[in-house]
């Protein structure tokens, strides 16, 4: 099982955009033939129809999405991002499979589950070896959808805090290239923090859902089930995604700095964090002032920002 696959994104994109415009024009003169073949009847001299235009424009529709999964999948695969030809080896050689295995896998998942609960076990041993099984797989974004999918949201959110990793990893993997329906962004508002908590430590989010899950758990004050050094670390290591939550969310971002001065655990994650979100050159510089505004006003926050 496998393929390996060299592809440049860059490339293979514009050949993406050079397909839609074929696809347009197909679009655009099929009506036209039709109707010049229905008006010459028996005078058309052409055997065949308007058969080979539509097989133009499946050819073109088919290829941009093998594509458009080549694409995705080998930025998921290869960590550093470098201009021209990326290569990897894929888990699965074309994105039905991925499917087609992600649903299989889920099915194993729910069937563990059940088992587990008729033996009166909550997070039994067959759950954990279940889900641990994807993980080689999860970074092909097909697979992830998929998996999610059959799922669904209120299974992913039990599953998420007990065996976070892998499934933290498909989220990310399926939200990074926009495969997420609108159930699986809104679930951030209602889940648990100890599974939105799981969702951000167990894999490298994107700066968008950092930030949902960020603003969602500092909006709870009632709610213990976190503390700040499990968005702190995340945010050490995505700069942009924290200077964007300073800047644009001074509020929330007070509440988190004045947790974290409180807490010696999550004190070197805060000052990494500041670190590494205001030094020169990191991001807009208007958005990076409007950061260190925040920072300014909250006590203890500069200091921090600055090592002390």
């Amino acid at each position: 099982m496998g393929e390996f696959v060299g592809i440049d994104p860059r490339g293979a994109h514009e050949l993406i955009r050079r397909m839609e415009a074929g696809k347009a024009y197909v679009s655009a003169t099929r009506p036209g033939l039709e109707t010049a073949i229905a008006e010459a009847e028996q005078d058309w001299a052409g055997r065949q129809g308007t058969t080979a235009l539509h097989r133009a424009w499946v050819l073109f529709h088919d290829s941009q999405q093998d594509l458009r999964w080549r694409i995705d999948t080998i930025e998921q695969l290869v960590p550093v991002r470098e201009r021209g030809m990326l290569t990897a080896t894929f888990p699965f050689t074309a994105e039905h499979e991925a499917r087609q295995a992600a649903e299989s896998a889920a099915r194993a998942i729910l069937a563990a589950e059940r088992d587990d609960e008729r033996a009166g076990e909550r997070e039994g041993g067959d759950v954990a070896a279940a889900v641990a099984a994807v993980e080689g797989e999860v970074r092909d974004p097909a697979y992830a959808t998929a998996l999610l999918s059959a799922l669904g949201t209120e299974t992913f959110i039990r599953l998420l805090e007990g065996h976070g990793g892998p499934l933290a990893r498909a989220y990310a993997s399926a939200e990074r290239t926009g495969r997420l329906g609108d159930a699986w962004h809104e679930l951030v508002a209602t889940a648990p923090a100890g599974a939105l908590t799981a969702l951000v430590t167990g894999a490298e989010q994107s700066g968008t859902v950092l930030n949902r899950v960020a603003t969602t758990l500092l909006n709870r004050p009632q709610d213990t089930g976190w503390s700040p050094g499990d968005l702190l670390r995340p945010y050490a290591a995505n700069p942009l995604a924290f200077q964007q939550l300073l800047a644009e969310h001074p509020r929330e971002s007070r509440a988190l700095l004045s947790a974290a001065t409180a807490d010696p655990a999550a004190a070197r994650a805060l000052a990494t964090a500041l670190h590494e979100a205001l030094k020169p050159g990191v991001g807009a510089d208007g958005l990076r002032e409007r950061a260190w505004a925040t920072v300014i006003g909250t006590p203890g926050g500069r200091t921090a920002a600055e090592g002390g």
